[in-house]
């Protein structure tokens, strides 16, 4: 079935050029210091706005977590209550169900996501009947992480098999992308 939902919307997404769509992350939690800060050894969500000016069928994004000097990530588990079965991701804002992606919801792709760094984890979302419209900044999606130990890393884009690429389409737009963010992590 994920097989089938990723080729589906490989297929949705075309080539026409079109701006409109920015992404950007902030931290959340316990743990969150401020947007670039976290305390070693508590919770925090690294959260994932989005703000959209256009009219869209499917999309695909993907985020890679890396360190040179942190080594694990703890994927702080949620059972029941998120987008993957281990409910650390979470949906907000119609993508927390099939209210927006209508076919099968945001579809959860975490080709590497076991805590030893680099972590990678994709997204996509196919819209039948209904569509992704224009809204303001707002928080689409969400990941608890816990970091034991102080050190520092980043999150940046990331592709995932079969779109390779960030996608909002059609017509075809690469989002604004914010960053890669830096985030220091202290005892």
């Amino acid at each position: 079935m994920k097989k089938i939902i990723i080729l589906l919307l490989s297929l949705c997404l075309s080539t026409t050029a079109f701006a409109g769509t920015s992404v950007s992350l902030k931290l959340s939690g316990k743990g969150a210091v401020n947007d670039s800060t976290i305390t070693a050894g508590k919770k925090v969500s690294v959260d994932i706005y989005l703000e959209n000016e256009g009219t869209f069928k499917g999309m695909t994004l993907g985020f890679k977590i890396l360190s040179d000097n942190i080594k694990k990530i703890i994927h702080v588990a949620d059972s029941g209550n998120g987008l993957n079965a281990n409910g650390d991701i979470k949906g907000y804002n119609g993508w927390n169900d099939k209210s927006v992606w209508d076919m099968g919801g945001v579809y959860v792709a975490p080709t590497d996501w076991d805590g030893t760094l680099p972590d990678y984890l994709g997204f996509g979302g196919i819209c039948i009947k209904k569509s992704y419209t224009p809204h303001k900044y707002e928080k689409k999606i969400s990941f608890d992480i816990l970091v034991k130990e102080a050190g520092t890393f980043v999150i940046d884009t990331a592709f995932f098999k079969p779109s390779g690429k960030w996608l909002f389409a059609p017509p075809s737009t690469a989002p604004k992308w914010n960053g890669p963010y830096t985030f220091k992590v202290k005892k």
